[in-house]
């Protein structure tokens, strides 16, 4: 024999009903909250990446210096600082 239910089934169904209705809520929720927060990544990525004019620096003229001969720029005997990296791994 099978034990009968305390519930009516119109109370189990109103039961049912109210658990979908709180599901559909929070996939809801969760959704807009998520586009939300894209749409905050992405403002903030925005500001973050946009240059003004007046950040952009131009050169004075772009042809090379008077005294370049094609392989380097500035005085002969400028220090020149060499610094070596290395993985010994």
């Amino acid at each position: 024999m099978t034990k009968k239910s305390t519930r009516s089934v119109q109370a189990r169904r109103q039961e049912m009903q109210a658990r979908k209705k709180r599901q559909r809520m929070v996939t809801t929720l969760v959704v807009i909250g998520s586009l939300i927060g894209l749409a905050g990544i992405m403002f903030l990525t925005r500001q973050i990446t946009r240059t003004t004019p007046e950040d952009v620096t131009l050169p004075e003229t772009l042809s090379p210096p008077p005294d370049a001969d094609g392989m380097a720029w500035g005085p002969a005997d400028a220090p020149v600082i060499v610094e070596e990296y290395s993985d010994f791994q």
